[in-house]
Order: structure tokens, then C-alpha cells, then sequence
């Protein structure tokens, strides 16, 4: 079998393989994706290669997965992967044969290869009704409430989870971060926490709640603590203690 990972994260593309693998040696990875503009061109020069399967992320770094089958108009089989279980319905119009939430479980995963395996056909003309029950079962895992409400003067302003670097605390007064865009919420830190999924987000400590995508490495720091890096500016370092290290290294490598 070929297969081509689409996936902008170097360690959910590590586990991926390893899983595969680990399911079925003889599985060849022909190409390995990370954003929308690499896949738009791989797949137009190499439209009449062979693949029997395509396991892709979501988001990316540059804009949505669905991009890249929407206007290549690929007619191969996809395992979507992914933190959100909001997009199921729109994976499913685009040879959808299932949709992993992550971290992504060998068990998971290997039930999603023998169900192609064993119908041998297209899942993209899947009924409504058998999608949304597919849906409600993943909704259990991660389809929490991850939409906040930020009030500016006069304005109301939504702020999806996925676009959140992180939450921080100062002076009583709770922020998310979206980038450089700071936003006042009304909600303490121990609901916000609750309500967001727990693969996307850590709670570093008492000030901050980290989302994954955003982290670019960790290193130790006094006391066997880790200094945590984000690809955004934050208004102190982000500090790991001790006694949660481990916890935040199995996060980190989606486990």
C-alpha cells in the first residue's frame, strides 16, 4: 500500500509513521506533506502516481487540508486527523474513510486501514445519517465547548479555541492571546481549562494554559523545571514545574 501523510507537525508525523508501521511494515510513505501550498503542488505534478491512501491533518500551518482536495479534486481514499472533531461533516464530502481525533491510537488506526482493506470502494458518498453517528461518537472524546466570548467596549467579539496560543492570568484579569491580539475574557482559568480539549491545551502552571501547536521546544531550567518556547511573545516565561514535567512531555508527544 502507498500512502502520502499530510501533516505540518514534526512529532504527530513521527507517531503516525510509527504507528503505521508498526500495523503494517510493507506500507510505503511516498511523500510527506507539511502545509496547503506543498500539497497543491505535489499533487498536481504527481497526479498520476499511485496512492492507495492519504492520511492528513486538518489544520496546517497555511490554511485548511480541505484546500488541497477541494481544488486538486483527488479521488483517493483520506484518513483525516485531527484535534477537532468540528469538521467531520466536510471531511466526509471529500473521500473521507474516517476521521481520527488525536493523539491517535494504534487501535484506532488500524481499524480505519482494515475498513478500507476490507470494502475496497470510496467513502466520499457516505449517508448523512451514518456520518452524524460517526460524529456523535467522536463528540465524546473532544467536541467540548472550545468557542469564547470577548467583550471590547461595544463589541462582541468570538475567538475560536484553535486560534488561541494561550489563556494567561494577570492582575486578577484573565487574557487570550491570538498572536499579537490580546483579548479580555470573563472566565477564570479553572473553567477555561475545563472546557478545552486536553490534547490541544496543557495548563502550565497557575498563569498559563499552552496550546500545542504554538510550542517550539522546552529546555531545563533551575530546580529541574522546563522553560517552555512559544512561536508567540508572552508577557513572562512559561514555567513547567518539576512534578508536572512528565505530564508535559506526554503531551507534548501526543500520548
Amino acid at each position: 500500500m502507498k500512502v502520502v501523510i499530510i501533516e505540518d507537525e514534526g512529532i504527530a508525523t513521527r507517531r503516525l509513521k510509527k504507528i503505521i508501521h508498526e500495523i503494517d511494515p510493507q506500507i510505503n510513505i511516498i511523500a510527506e506533506i507539511d502545509s496547503v501550498e506543498e500539497g497543491l503542488k505535489w499533487f498536481r505534478k504527481y497526479s498520476t502516481t499511485q496512492i492507495d491512501l492519504v492520511f492528513s491533518d486538518i489544520h496546517l500551518s497555511d490554511g485548511l487540508a480541505f484546500e488541497i482536495f477541494e481544488d486538486t479534486h483527488i479521488a483517493i481514499p483520506v484518513i483525516f486527523t485531527t484535534a477537532y472533531d468540528v469538521y467531520a461533516l466536510r471531511a466526509f464530502k471529500l473521500n473521507g474513510v474516517d476521521y481520527l481525533l488525536k493523539p491517535i491510537q494504534k487501535a484506532d488506526l488500524e481499524k480505519a486501514i482494515a475498513k478500507l482493506q476490507q470494502t475496497k470502494k470510496m467513502y466520499s458518498h457516505q449517508q448523512l445519517s451514518d456520518i452524524q453517528t460517526l460524529i456523535s461518537q467522536f463528540s465524546n472524546q473532544a467536541s467540548k465547548n472550545q468557542s469564547f466570548i470577548s467583550y471590547q467596549k461595544d463589541r462582541i467579539i468570538p475567538l475560536e479555541a484553535g486560534n488561541i496560543a494561550y489563556f494567561f492570568i494577570e492582575n486578577l484579569i484573565v487574557y487570550a492571546v491570538t498572536g499579537t491580539q490580546k483579548y479580555v475574557l470573563e472566565e477564570n482559568m479553572e473553567d477555561i481549562e475545563k472546557r478545552l480539549s486536553d490534547t490541544m491545551f496543557f495548563r502550565a502552571n497557575r498563569q498559563f494554559i499552552i496550546q500545542r501547536k504554538y510550542v517550539v521546544s522546552a529546555e531545563l531550567y533551575f530546580n529541574n523545571r522546563l522553560l517552555v518556547h512559544l512561536n508567540v511573545t508572552t508577557p513572562e516565561p512559561v514555567i513547567i514545574s518539576r512534578e508536572k514535567s512528565a505530564a508535559f512531555k506526554n503531551w507534548l508527544a501526543g500520548f
